[in-house]
């Protein structure tokens, strides 16, 4: 549902707030106070304090209210009204194989907090010793990362593997899984959905939306999911992570304890979580400016490709993480269209009205193709191939 970001307990109309303390001065006085009277003068300067002090009205009243407030004044309406708690930030994690150089004839323990990197710049640690029982050359561990967030995520198999405490015997700590579950304390708006979604858990008849609220429950890192039945009394629950992660063992138990309580599921409901189906495509296209934007050429060259034109942000970036936010959100190159083009926008003023135009000449869209995705699909990012035809 839109905001009303214009919904007011208090009129801010600065002119209206002004004339009406002049007119009721003048009633007052008993005399007019014309446009040169100090004193009229004065009372204007006192209509900004008066309409700003109008608005930190409005926005403390709009706080009040769970689609408007934030913050702290949200955890309180979460906490008192839904019986819903904020998720704080989570640690990425993945399994991790522990090698050695060759068999020894004692156990080896690798310690808990033991640092491997992937880059040398960010670590993880090892969560629990892990110790390779003598005569085994290697033993399976769990990496966490050294600090919450969700740039620990994403890295691939055999990626992280640059040790940095180093220990007699062992070789490699390498993780043989993508690292997921890693996120930052739950934002405002999340945090706002699960408490309309936490009134559907008070039914335990099993309804869609309390399966989805429970699942997002478990783990902050969940952005979307979806219950299907594919067979009697078997109950689906298919999870999308942020960033379309492929979520770990280890999250997907989480939920799947959190969905099957047995004061949240009904009797006869057989819980079962499965990460989604990700369907792949490509983006290749090259893309003109106006000819008439010669000074502007490089601003919105950043705007459509990011700020080092490395699409790390930047509209074409937008288009993908709008694409693998949604379960069941097709394909759509005329989006990517849109937003390549809406980010190069500009105003011109015409009869006291303001029009936008487009500083994007042409766009030869090459791929991706519309597709039509299920509840159980996301669409992923491939390859990115984006070129920059110049000014046309």
């Amino acid at each position: 549902m839109k905001l009303n970001n214009d919904l007011k307990f208090v009129d801010t109309n600065a002119r209206e707030i002004n004339l009406k303390i002049i007119n009721e001065f003048e009633e007052i006085l008993g005399e007019p106070l014309y446009p040169g009277d100090e004193r009229r003068i004065f009372l204007q300067q006192l209509t900004p304090l008066i309409v700003g002090l109008k608005h930190n009205i409005n926005d403390s009243a709009k706080q009040n209210l769970l689609r408007y407030s934030r913050n702290e004044k949200l955890d309180c309406i979460g906490e008192d009204i839904f019986f819903t708690e904020r998720l704080a930030a989570q640690k990425a994690n993945c399994l991790c194989k522990c090698r050695l150089s060759k068999v020894q004839d004692i156990d080896i323990i690798i310690p808990a907090n033991t640092r491997v990197s992937p880059d040398g710049d960010i670590y993880f640690c090892t969560r629990n010793d892990v110790i390779i029982n003598a005569g085994e050359l290697e033993a399976i561990g769990i990496l966490e990362a050294q600090h919450t967030g969700p740039q620990y995520n994403g890295f691939i198999p055999g990626q992280i593997k640059l040790m940095v405490d180093l220990i007699p015997f062992v070789e490699s700590i390498v993780n043989i899984e993508i690292s997921s579950g890693g996120s930052d304390d739950e934002s405002d708006d999340r945090y706002r959905e699960r408490c309309r979604l936490s009134q559907e858990t008070a039914s335990t008849a099993g309804p869609d939306d309390a399966y989805i609220s429970f699942a997002k429950e478990a783990h902050p890192s969940v952005s979307d999911a979806k219950v299907i039945s594919p067979s009697p009394g078997v109950v689906q629950i298919i999870i999308l992570l942020e960033n379309a992660i492929t979520p770990s063992e280890e999250i997907l138990n989480k939920i799947l304890e959190s969905c099957s309580r047995r004061d949240r599921r009904p009797l006869t409901d057989k819980v079962e979580v499965v990460a989604c189906n990700e369907v792949e495509y490509d983006i290749e296209l090259t893309y003109y400016l106006d000819k008439n934007f010669t000074s502007e050429e490089s601003v919105y060259r950043k705007i459509i490709e990011g700020d080092n034109l490395d699409l790390k942000n930047g509209a074409i970036r937008e288009y993908i993480n709008w694409q693998q936010s949604m379960l069941g959100n097709s394909i759509n190159p005329d989006e990517l269209r849109y937003r390549i083009q809406d980010a190069a926008t500009y105003s011109i003023l015409s009869n006291d009205t303001s029009k936008k135009f487009t500083a994007v000449r042409k766009i030869d869209l090459v791929s991706p193709k519309h597709t039509e995705l299920k509840d159980i699909d996301v669409g992923k990012v491939r390859s990115i191939i984006v070129n920059y035809g110049g000014l046309d």
